[in-house]
């Protein structure tokens, strides 16, 4: 028995040392060998996903999160904004009872000024042009800030004269003069007449009372005769009396008076 047993041992101790020789030699050297269990272990790592690309995937995916906002570029992150709040599908906070609506507003703000510091000149512009219509006097009167800023043009000057002309708001109103002045003289008031004229006519109370008495800087030899009729036109009351009053001012002025 002894005798069959001894080549049988010398076999299995002969294989077991051909497989130690065989993995030392497929080894790099100076590195033990890696077990087959082991092996995936020694793989390298699966490289990160930039935060940019992530973020920007959770806003194509709608989480729009003050996280993800701050992760892209500010222009896209206006526009990831924009659209949620269009489709009413803004998650911008985790906190109940915060209004969607402030929230959202808050959200451009933060993101505009991002875009004034660190985006181009023409991707202001095209923000500019886009939030002069978002419906808050707020971003507004930011978009407003920006474009006196930015080189003027006529189409900036159409979309702000456009989404004034909507307005109610008495406070973006006072706040528009001064750059509806600076574009004045620089030739730029392509439709200042029919914003004043329908705001002082048909628009809401409080916006047309700041036109009555603000349209003074704006009237010229060719539209005051305009005015006049519109004065004509009103109902007895404050906003009349406000437009005459500015009228009046106007004519003494022009008369050296």
């Amino acid at each position: 028995m002894r005798k069959l047993l001894a080549p049988a041992l010398a076999a299995v101790v002969g294989l077991g040392l051909w497989w130690v020789l065989h993995d030392e030699a497929a080894a790099p050297p100076g590195q033990a060998p890696v077990a087959a269990g082991a092996a995936s272990a020694a793989l390298p790592p699966t490289l990160p996903v930039p935060a940019e690309a992530d973020a920007a995937s959770a806003l194509a995916d709608g989480a729009v999160t003050p996280a993800a906002l701050a992760a892209v570029p500010p222009a896209q992150a206006l526009r990831a904004l924009q659209q949620c709040y269009a489709a009413n599908a803004c998650r911008v906070s985790s906190r109940e009872g915060m209004d969607e609506h402030f929230e959202v507003v808050v959200g451009v703000l933060q993101q505009l000024e991002r875009l004034a510091a660190q985006g181009s000149t023409a991707e202001q512009v095209a923000a500019v042009r886009e939030l002069l219509a978002f419906p808050d006097g707020h971003v507004q009167a930011a978009a407003l800030a920006l474009a006196a800023k930015l080189p003027p043009s006529a189409e900036t000057v159409s979309a702000a004269v456009a989404a004034l002309g909507k307005s109610y708001d008495a406070v973006l109103l006072n706040k528009a003069y001064p750059v509806l002045q600076q574009w004045q003289q620089l030739g730029l008031s392509s439709g200042y007449d029919d914003m004043f004229a329908g705001l002082v006519h048909t628009g809401g109370w409080q916006a047309a009372q700041s036109v009555a008495e603000n349209v003074g800087p704006f009237l010229n030899a060719g539209n005051v005769s305009r005015f006049e009729q519109v004065a004509r036109q009103l109902p007895p009351g404050a906003r009349q009396q406000a437009l005459l009053r500015t009228l009046r001012d106007y004519r003494l002025q022009q008369s050296g008076g």
